[in-house]
């Protein structure tokens, strides 16, 4: 907030006044968006019609091929048939609100500014705003909030949700920064079950309500539709060492789904995955951390192996022996005592002619 002025006596009025015909442009925007759907609708069934004869002719002339692709545009069309009818249905069947006078406005003004104290108006930004009592649920303190709707926003869906709940003493959890609320992520509140209502009190000019509305989704705690849990507002602790940890400190593990500290955590060497070191293994053949969803098993021996390893056959048991591993190894159809040297078949062994001496020779 910015520079504020004491809602009295003409001021408020004109507030009211810019409060309702805001809502009467809301009501406009609702007849608006069925008009729109019902367009889109009969677009979808101009589209098909125009499908159909062209399938027609595809046929008539024995065109199977563009027959098939008539066919798939069809059954498209029937699918975005289907949706935009349901678009059209959900806005036609929307409650009608009948906007409010300016009296009535004024009324709920004039209530919000006792229920809440003070009753705040920004003429810059056309805010109007009202501030909580400190909050807080089971036992931690949240402190004050603002709750500040935005005149110019209502019934203007470009704008968004025409409110925001901004923390005035933050208390974010050490989760995530953002939450300053178990239901209020980014000053944008999440009203669960009671988000028709709020709605509705919006619509109908029922500021007052709004107003107490979202002061009790702020005082009421869900743990269901929480964007972060009360119990782990502070942090939650390390699933291995037991260390409190919280927002950008917090790793979760892909394998166990489990929370958990950066000195406890690590990637896998394959798909690059956050992993606890507790389901990382270290492949027997490369040495690489691996998350389970990357450990394998050789075809062969059945022993486990990365899926690198296994998919490039690095398994001891898959290795063919080296040549230097061949030639040490005998032949098998040698004998261990025989001599690779064949002798000489000229030599004095293996001569087959007996030498005479020359004395011995008879004349």
């Amino acid at each position: 907030m910015t520079t504020e002025e004491c809602l009295s006596g003409k001021r408020l009025w004109k507030i009211a006044s810019e409060i309702r015909d805001r809502l009467v442009r809301m009501q406009t925007a609702r007849y608006g968006d069925v008009q729109r759907e019902v367009g889109n609708l009969l677009q979808n069934q101009e589209e098909l019609a125009s499908v159909h004869r062209r399938l027609r002719v595809c046929l008539s002339r024995g065109w199977l091929g563009a027959a098939t692709r008539m066919a798939e545009q069809i059954q498209r069309l029937f699918r975005e048939l289907l949706y935009s009818s349901q678009d059209a249905e959900r806005a036609g069947v929307r409650p009608e609100v009948q906007p409010p006078n300016v009296r009535d406005v004024l009324e709920e003004l004039l209530q919000a500014e006792e229920e809440f104290e003070h009753l705040r108006y920004d003429p810059e930004d056309g805010v109007l705003a009202v501030t909580t009592d400190p909050i807080e649920l089971e036992g931690m303190y949240l402190g004050d909030f603002e709750i500040r709707l935005r005149i110019e926003a209502l019934g203007d869906s470009q704008h968004g949700t025409p409110y925001r709940v901004v923390a005035l003493d933050p208390q974010p959890s050490a989760r995530n920064d953002a939450v300053t609320h178990p239901h209020v992520s980014e000053d944008r509140l999440c009203a669960g079950d009671a988000a028709a209502a709020v709605d509705a009190a919006l619509a109908s000019g029922r500021i007052c309500d709004f107003l107490l509305l979202v002061r009790s989704v702020l005082t009421t705690y869900n743990s269901e539709s929480a964007y972060v849990r009360l119990e782990d507002w502070a942090g939650a602790a390390c699933s291995d060492c037991g260390a409190t940890i919280g927002g950008d400190d917090t790793y979760y593990c892909t394998s166990c789904d489990a929370e958990f500290c950066s000195e406890c955590t690590s990637s896998c060497a394959r798909c690059d995955e956050t992993t606890c070191l507790g389901c990382l293994s270290s492949c027997p053949v490369c040495g690489d951390s691996v998350c389970p969803a990357c450990m394998d098993r050789c075809p062969e021996c059945r022993e486990p192996l990365c899926c690198h390893c296994r998919e490039e056959r690095q398994c001891p048991c898959q290795q063919e022996p080296s040549d230097e591993e061949n030639q040490d190894e005998p032949d098998a159809n040698t004998s261990p005592n025989e001599s690779n040297e064949t002798p000489d078949a000229a030599g004095p062994a293996g001569t087959s002619e007996q030498t005479v001496h020359p004395a011995a020779q008879t004349p």
